[in-house]
């Protein structure tokens, strides 16, 4: 069997996973759900990668930017209930911004099965109210206006 495909698939994939996390919180949702389907992408897979590139190529002047006045901390989370099919585990992603620009970000599919839409949202708050610790104990350290 050719493993071509599948190698171009991870090496796509670990491309836009350092974009995402590095300058493009636009592109978290898509990616993580492309991650899913390393082992065995099937040509729907492919294309959704392309896609992205695509999405990149046309938005490449976008970027994170720090304008205007400084405003403390404000996160936003939210979660899907049982957005994957095959395992019915959600998805919970959050943002945190300063000002006009994100400094924090993640999507991720949870680890357990929520019993409830409610219980996918407090799985996700929680997961976004632990960076929401860490952020403000690691900006502390910089400038207490920012909390």
């Amino acid at each position: 069997m050719d493993r071509k495909p599948e190698l171009w698939y991870a090496r796509a994939i670990g491309s836009l996973m350092y974009a995402m996390l590095g300058t493009r919180p636009d592109i978290a949702f898509a990616v993580s759900l492309c991650s899913r389907y390393l082992v065995n992408p099937t040509n729907e897979h492919v294309q959704a990668v392309k896609r992205i590139m695509r999405y990149l190529r046309g938005t490449i002047n976008l970027g994170l930017a720090f304008s205007g006045p400084l405003r403390p901390l404000v996160g936003y989370t939210d979660s899907d209930w049982a957005g994957d099919h095959d395992t019915r585990r959600s998805t919970a992603g959050y943002v945190f911004n300063v000002g006009t620009g994100a400094i924090s970000w993640n999507s991720k599919r949870q680890p357990t099965v929520a019993l409830s839409s409610c219980e996918a949202e407090y799985m996700g708050q929680t997961q976004c109210a632990k960076e929401a610790i860490w952020l403000r104990a690691y900006m502390g350290t910089f400038v207490r206006s920012f909390i």
